[in-house]
């Protein structure tokens, strides 16, 4: 009858052990990066970063990016720090002129059963920058106008 009992507590602790999420990365990705992972302090969201024409690379810090990751909003949105790119970006919204390229990339939601690694970049062919404004140091703006997008998706999922 003992034994019985003793086989039923390791089938039990066997069955914790193999439906945890962690033990499951840490099959997959091992035990290193699985502490790395799991020692990290939560990141601030990633929005991703915008290149309109030839201006430096701007870190998106707001607006809906992300939500073309998944369906196709009839303007983009963003919010990004004040920064070199300002001055350039105000002029375009007040000349109305079209951009040959505007480029997003943005990261792939990580919800859900999956960590996804990955993004989605979006190019938006002859954009109108509109509606610049500034409120301390972030700015808002939207691309309106543009003539298609092209998407193209990055990944690499690993199931737990």
């Amino acid at each position: 009858m003992e034994g019985s009992n003793v086989s039923a507590g390791a089938d039990t602790a066997l069955a914790r052990r193999t439906a945890s999420p962690a033990l499951l990365l840490q099959r997959k990705i091992g035990n290193r990066a699985t502490g790395q992972l799991l020692a990290r302090a939560p990141a601030a969201k990633d929005h991703g970063t915008v290149h309109v024409g030839k201006l430096p690379a701007i870190k998106i810090v707001g607006g809906n990016a992300g939500d073309w990751t998944k369906n196709q909003p009839s303007t983009l949105e963003i919010t990004s720090t004040k920064g070199r790119h300002s001055a350039a970006l105000e002029r375009l919204s007040r000349d109305g002129s079209k951009i040959p390229t505007l480029k997003v990339t943005t990261p792939i939601d990580q919800s859900g059963q999956h960590l996804d690694f990955g993004s989605v970049e979006l190019e938006f062919s002859h954009a109108t920058i509109a509606d610049y404004t500034v409120d301390g140091k972030v700015e808002t703006w939207r691309a309106v106008d543009f003539n298609r997008v092209h998407r193209n998706t990055v990944s690499h999922r690993v199931g737990i």
